[in-house]
């Protein structure tokens, strides 16, 4: 399984843990459907806490995966899990409405209520919902959907207590090269010890190998006191930077000098964000009770 993650993308690498299982040939005949399933706490004997080896595994996924009823196509080396499906070990969960596993392809798909939770013992956990669930086990690549105007819903919690939320329409992630990226209507909040975070685009992507993150589109990140909105942001960790622009990046918001809002052709600063560089034509304002309240203001 995969180890905790620097960041809430990598919830996505639980998205149908299942899918680990490797291909077992299927002796029973094609299709049957088997009422009722079987208990969960064989599935919790099956696999809490190691991993299992390949020989290891179980010849269908009908003893850990619960369900209204279990369809097995032997000729399609598939398994159609329909109505009310979970699994449950207490550190692993998955529901939905409706699964199939197809050996033959290797890959597990889920469609209505999608819902994923990964628990670590040191109180932090990893949590998805989406409409539409799929994960190839053989590429490592797979993707969350929503539909009409629902929204996918990523939550991650560390040790600390402190939660990250994202939703978005849709997500692709590919976990052999850590990349995840959400798409359409991204919004992101982190909490963190000096207030809430925000981060908005309408498309974010994460290198997690490379610590880099890429937002596009109406993007913006503010800190409750400061906002900064540009077509683009790259923050590049490896590289010690960031960087906005496109449409003329606003920065705006107040500091200990007063309130102010700044235009330029791009912005640069350290990944910390402690240097601040305004490049191309510059263009801004200040309001500062400090200059307004001197008495030489008062002459003009």
């Amino acid at each position: 399984m995969v180890k905790r993650p620097l960041s809430i993308f990598i919830i996505l690498p639980t998205l149908l843990w299942m899918g680990a299982c490797h291909a077992v040939k299927i002796e029973t005949p094609a299709p049957v459907t088997i009422h009722p399933k079987a208990t969960l706490s064989q599935a919790k004997k099956s696999l809490a806490p190691k991993k299992l080896a390949v020989q290891e595994l179980p010849a269908t996924l009908g003893g850990l995966v619960q369900s209204d009823s279990w369809v097995i196509y032997k000729d399609k080396s598939q398994e159609e899990f329909i109505g009310h499906v979970s699994y449950d070990n207490g550190t692993y969960i998955f529901r939905s409405d409706y699964a199939l596993s197809d050996r033959a392809k290797s890959t597990f798909s889920a469609k209505g209520n999608v819902f994923l939770r990964q628990n670590n013992p040191d109180g932090a956990f990893y949590q998805a919902q989406a409409d539409n669930g799929f994960y190839n086990y053989r590429t490592q690549r797979g993707n969350l959907s929503a539909r009409g105007k629902n929204f996918i819903t990523l939550v991650f919690r560390d040790e600390k207590n402190q939660t990250t939320t994202a939703t978005a329409r849709k997500a692709h992630f590919d976990l052999n090269q850590k990349i995840y990226v959400l798409e359409k209507d991204v919004h992101i909040e982190r909490e963190a010890p000096n207030g809430t975070q925000t981060i908005t685009a309408q498309k974010a992507t994460v290198k997690q190998l490379q610590d880099y993150i890429l937002l596009e589109g109406d993007a913006t990140l503010s800190d409750g006191k400061r906002t900064l909105a540009a077509d683009t942001m790259i923050y590049d960790g490896q590289n010690n930077a960031s960087y906005a622009y496109g449409d003329r990046p606003l920065l705006q918001g107040t500091s200990e000098q007063g309130t102010f809002a700044v235009i330029a052709d791009n912005v640069q600063s350290d990944a910390a964000g402690q240097r601040v560089d305004l490049k191309g034509k510059v263009q801004g304002w200040l309001v500062s009770p400090q200059i307004n309240d001197t008495k030489l203001n008062t002459r003009f």
